[in-house]
């Protein structure tokens, strides 16, 4: 039995929020419609699913995915009485059957989405300020979808062009959304594989429950703090501080001062009081990166303040209003250590590695997940003005592909950022001159490791250089797997 209700199908916006526009467009002809957003790929997957709809309006979504999963899945609605329509400006691929054409026409030649709305739905296009003054949801909720595995802003968003509504018509949740997104749009966990799926899942999981201290460990430049800014933007702390603090790097009276603050006059040059990191973040999140490289004074420090729950100031007496504040903050910490192997050598307090660790989360390297390099690559390279070039070339991403990172995702967005300032399109040429610049070309001394894997390693990153950092040329050189490749040249 087909149901009453009417579902809209429309693309995610990556330019002039053309599918947003015109999905709007559409509930004006069926104000009482849902709104999803699906991507050309996933489109039979959607039809199939799309149970107890009497009409479902697909707009400008290029038919994509298998053709034969996408005719079955129109003729089953069909069948089961359903009406079809595919509402766009693009030629249908030649790989879709003339019975599939058929079922989805109207197809419109050579006029914008909106127009093609507009024609077969009988609607009035008065929406332009509408979309204008609700871009920033719209971003917010293609990030939700792109980043978060989240569609559920989407329609709400849609809905809200179409009735004229501006930003206070938002919900709470949308405006917290919206916040979210301008401190996460810099720092994505973009990626579609697997392993960077279950670290997003893990996060959403994580973020319900906004007392619980969490332990990121991982390489650097894999996102240890984009994932403490979505812990904290996910959980109910979101709208109060988040305090990040290195760790590294600091002496032992700077770290005491940064944590505990001041009051005046507590030491040379205390000219006025001031709070400290466990202040400032109350109500919120603090992230404190690189935590194995805490002096042992200060790990005991730290470990008092977990305890018991309140910061007393340089230069206060302890008591109440005389420098002590008590404080209600989630920790993150993160550290690219081997933690475990610090307490069991001393050099990291047991006690404090479990008050901070009830939660621990590994973010995977660039090498775990390569298949999301070129997501990431896009991502990045879509940040800010790209004059001249509007997209990445398969030349490109190939050579982007290729490379093993050392320096993770971090590196990666710096890759693409010198690509940039230099003008430089082949990548290949821009991989040799990086790792150049780097100061990677070594050479051999007389106190040089003797060692075979010192100097298979040696040889092996000469190889790579040569070879512009593809590790599947530079593997295939040296007649050994990409494994081995990746593990030396580490």
């Amino acid at each position: 039995m087909k149901g009453t209700k009417i579902l809209i199908l429309t693309g995610w916006d990556s330019d002039g929020y053309v599918y947003a526009h015109s999905a709007a467009l559409a509930l004006g002809a069926f104000p009482d419609a849902d709104v999803r957003g699906v991507s050309k790929a996933r489109l039979p997957q959607t039809l199939a699913a799309a149970q107890g709809y009497a009409r479902v309006l697909i707009l400008g979504v290029s038919l994509g995915g298998d053709p034969q999963h996408l005719a079955r899945s129109v003729r089953t609605l069909v069948r089961k009485g359903v009406t079809l329509s595919w509402i766009s400006a693009l030629q249908p691929p030649a790989s879709v059957d003339a019975a599939t054409r058929k079922t989805l026409s109207p197809f419109v030649r050579d006029v914008s989405l909106q127009e093609a709305v507009c024609l077969c739905l009988g609607v009035k296009d008065d929406l332009a300020k509408s979309v204008k003054v609700n871009i920033l949801l719209l971003d917010a909720a293609g990030y939700a979808h792109r980043n978060l595995d989240d569609d559920s802003v989407f329609g709400a968003a849609v809905r809200h062009v179409a009735r004229g509504e501006g930003s206070q018509a938002w919900s709470a949740d949308e405006q917290a959304l919206v916040r979210s997104y301008g401190a996460l749009s810099n720092a994505p966990l973009t990626g579609r594989s697997s392993v960077m799926s279950e670290v997003r899942r893990l996060i959403r999981q994580v973020a319900r429950h906004p007392d619980v201290r969490v332990l990121i460990l991982g390489e650097s430049g894999t996102g240890k703090e984009a994932a403490a800014l979505m812990l904290h933007h996910l959980s109910a702390r979101r709208d109060n501080e988040f305090v990040p603090l290195n760790c590294a790097g600091s002496n032992l009276q700077l770290l005491e001062d940064a944590f505990r603050g001041h009051e005046k006059g507590a030491f040379t040059g205390a000219t006025e009081a001031r709070s400290g990191i466990f202040e400032r973040a109350d109500g919120g999140t603090l992230f404190l990166d690189e935590v194995g490289d805490l002096p042992l004074d200060i790990q005991a420090m730290l470990l008092r303040i977990l305890q018991e729950g309140r910061v007393t100031r340089l230069g206060g007496d302890g008591r109440k209003g005389g420098g002590e504040r008590r404080v209600n903050v989630r920790v993150i910490a993160a550290t690219n250590r081997d933690i475990r192997q610090m307490v069991r050598e001393g050099r990291f307090r047991e006690d404090l590695f479990y008050r901070l660790s009830a939660i621990a989360l590994r973010m995977p390297a660039l090498r775990e997940h390569p298949d999301d390099i070129p997501a990431l690559a896009r991502d990045f390279w879509g940040r800010g003005r790209r004059d001249g070039w509007r997209s990445l070339s398969k030349a490109q991403m190939d050579v982007l592909a290729g490379y093993g990172y050392p320096g993770n995702v971090r590196e990666l967005a710096n890759l693409l950022d010198r690509a940039y300032a230099l003008d430089e399109r082949d990548f290949g040429k821009l991989l040799v001159g990086y790792r150049d610049a780097l100061g990677d070309g070594e050479v051999l001394s007389p106190g040089h490791s003797d060692r075979l894997d010192d100097m298979t390693s040696l040889h092996i990153r000469r190889v790579l250089e040569k070879h512009g950092g593809n590790v599947s040329h530079a593997a295939a050189a040296l007649e050994i797997s990409r494994n081995t490749v990746l593990k030396y040249a580490k």
